[in-house]
């Protein structure tokens, strides 16, 4: 089941998901679930419910009412939607990926933005497993290697950034795998709720949890080949970064490329992706503490786009801020007109939702980007001042039209 929350800051020190319900048919759930946000234009108990349980002619998942925690969960670990007691909220990167489709309209094209839009939500969160696996080409020991170097590798950089504020068990028990040695999930034998009576003193259970807890290793269980590399490849095939006959294809080749060129991928073929400066501050942290490692939402942004699709960014021009004061209002238009009982808090769209999006538009149409920071600047900057930005600890950012 994936995690629904990162209740400890230091989590952000590494982009995985745990083990998971909800992954397989990835991209096509999450398209599913766009075209119901925006038919419906909301997302609600009711209309998860009948995505989830409704009948598959119907073009619906079919599964039972105990799937809906399970792909809330995961979709939640994607930042798509959030199950709360009695609501289901719309999170930034559904909005990002409605609003792309609004302005788009074409559907080859509303695709291509969805496509970039689905790696860019695995890569911040799961994107060190995912990268890295399509970097061992999905063979066990490759995995194996891989993962153990990256992650040794992660942990002596980040005790080194973080000296005197984290012990070293305390990092190391983020920077690992998923453990489920024990738990053989679906594909288990059943198990009745007697066989799960205790059998071992309690302190004797602690005693080994603790231990479980401190344990530096990196071991790799029969079940986490079973569930994480085929769902992930999964993934890669659907994304056009992998194929089953012949492995990587052109396009997955650029991509590995292209995160190679940009610092993503060390000498030794490992993907290590820091946190960016407005995760590090949400989570408590100075925005600078892995210094040059350290990047901008847009800076990623860029990089992830220009390695997938080729991206480029359009020269600065004269007309750089009316250009994006005409996007950033078509945005938060179709923004407002989205989950309209959250509308008090939809008077700002935030960067997480407004940098992808047009990022995601660019790549779609085969188009140049326009350096939307650098034109918000220069619009702060001018006479008009048309556009408002406002400082966020949890988003970076937000922005409105002044009226």
């Amino acid at each position: 089941m994936a995690a629904t929350a990162h209740s400890d800051p230091y989590a952000i020190f590494m982009r995985k998901i745990g083990y998971s319900a909800g992954l397989e048919d990835t991209a096509k759930r999450v398209e599913d679930l766009v075209t119901i946000y925006l038919h419906d234009r909301d997302i609600t108990t009711a209309s998860w419910h009948e995505l989830v349980t409704g009948s598959k002619e119907e073009g619906k998942w079919g599964r039972d009412k105990t799937a809906e925690k399970d792909f809330g969960d995961f979709f939640f670990s994607l930042r798509l939607i959030q199950r709360t007691s009695g609501d289901v909220l719309a999170l930034e990167n559904l909005d990002a990926m409605a609003i792309t489709a609004e302005l788009l309209r074409d559907e080859a094209e509303s695709r291509a933005a969805r496509d970039f839009l689905l790696i860019w939500a695995i890569l911040v969160n799961d994107g060190e497993i995912f990268v890295n696996l399509l970097l061992a080409g999905f063979e066990e020991q490759a995995i194996k290697d891989t993962l153990r170097t990256m992650m040794r590798s992660k942990r002596s950089e980040a005790l080194e950034h973080l000296k005197g504020k984290a012990p070293a068990k305390r990092i190391n028990r983020i920077i690992t795998i998923e453990r489920q040695e024990k738990n053989k999930g679906s594909a288990g034998g059943g198990q009745s709720v007697a066989s799960l009576k205790r059998t071992e003193p309690l302190q004797s259970q602690r005693t080994s949890d603790l231990g479980a807890q401190e344990d530096d290793e990196i071991e790799f269980s029969d079940d986490y080949f079973r569930k994480v590399p085929p769902r992930r490849r999964y993934w890669a095939i659907s994304l056009g970064l992998w194929n089953d006959e012949k492995g990587l294809t052109q396009r997955g080749q650029d991509f590995l490329d292209g995160l190679r060129q940009s610092g993503y991928v060390d000498a030794r073929d490992c993907f290590i992706y820091w946190p960016m400066d407005y995760e590090l501050v949400r989570s408590g942290f100075r925005p600078d503490l892995f210094g040059e490692q350290t990047k901008t939402l847009w800076a990623c942004l860029v990089d992830f786009a220009e390695a997938y699709g080729g991206l480029r960014v359009k020269p600065s021009a004269e007309n750089d801020s009316d250009c994006a004061v005409k996007l950033i209002g078509e945005m938060i238009e179709v923004f407002r007109s989205l989950h309209g009982r959250k509308a008090m808090l939809r008077r700002e769209l935030p960067i997480t939702i407004a940098f992808p999006s047009a990022i995601a538009v660019s790549l779609a149409r085969g188009n140049a980007v326009l350096d939307l920071p650098s034109a918000i600047l220069a619009e702060q900057k001018g006479e008009q001042r048309r556009l408002a930005f406002r400082q966020s600890r949890h988003t970076g950012g937000a922005l409105s039209i002044k009226r």
